[in-house]
């Protein structure tokens, strides 16, 4: 397993020219440390501050499309929604009070966009997907249409269960979903919610999906061990 900007995903798992969803990009760090290891034939990033997404799109336009709208889910795609910019950049949102954390900057009206409508712009498919958008993980993941599901190979997400307007009752019934969707799951930083990768056995071959059992297995064995003996994991 791999480990960047707080991303957990499986490399074995992008193929020779993969297709990356970076959803919630913030400043690109991810897509742009991704970039740097592997080759990437088709990008989406999607971004809701208009700041930083045009700061994208003048730093990655040759590398990537870059989206400046609201990824929603749920029954929050009505064209547009209000977004919060908070004085620690990373944590601005569609949710007004998980902004007010930091201190709110300003609020903003920003285009929104859907889960299948990015799938939609990586056309159809993707190998690797990361979720980092301040809340929206959850309605995102709830409201996802199976077939949609079915188009990534594994999403990697940071989930936000410690502030309202979500709770780890949430992330658990999002992690029960992935599950009867035929996701496995590896807890990255467990016990702790914000490094969650799910791999989609469905599209594997039946020799490859029992491997991938066996790596998630040992992976989340190895993950609880060093939290509980040694004290240690991602802060």
């Amino acid at each position: 397993m791999r480990r960047f900007r707080e991303h957990s995903f499986f490399a074995a798992l992008l193929s020779r020219s993969a297709v990356v969803g970076d959803f919630g990009a913030h400043h690109g760090e991810f897509f742009i440390a991704l970039k740097s290891e592997y080759s990437i034939s088709r990008a989406l990033l999607v971004e809701a501050n208009p700041a930083l997404a045009e700061c994208l799109k003048e730093k990655l336009w040759k590398q990537a499309d870059v989206l400046q709208a609201a990824l929603v889910g749920g029954d929050h795609n009505d064209g547009s929604v209000m977004f919060t910019r908070s004085i620690e950049s990373e944590s601005s949102s569609v949710f007004r009070q998980w902004a007010a954390a930091y201190g709110i900057v300003d609020q903003v009206e920003v285009a929104t966009t859907d889960f299948a409508e990015a799938l939609r712009r990586l056309g159809g498919w993707a190998d690797l997907v990361k979720l980092d958008i301040e809340g929206a993980e959850v309605p995102i993941l709830q409201s996802a249409s199976a077939s949609d599901l079915t188009s990534c190979r594994q999403l990697t997400v940071e989930f936000h269960d410690k502030r309202p307007p979500f709770a780890h009752c949430d992330v658990a019934s999002v992690c029960r979903r992935m599950r009867s969707e035929g996701y496995g799951i590896v807890y990255a930083n467990w016990p702790k919610m914000d490094d969650v990768l799910f791999v989609n056995l469905k599209s594997m071959s039946a020799p490859k999906r029992m491997e991938f059992r066996c790596r998630m297995a040992l992976a989340n064995a190895l993950f609880v061990v060093r939290r509980v003996i040694f004290a240690s994991g991602y802060s």
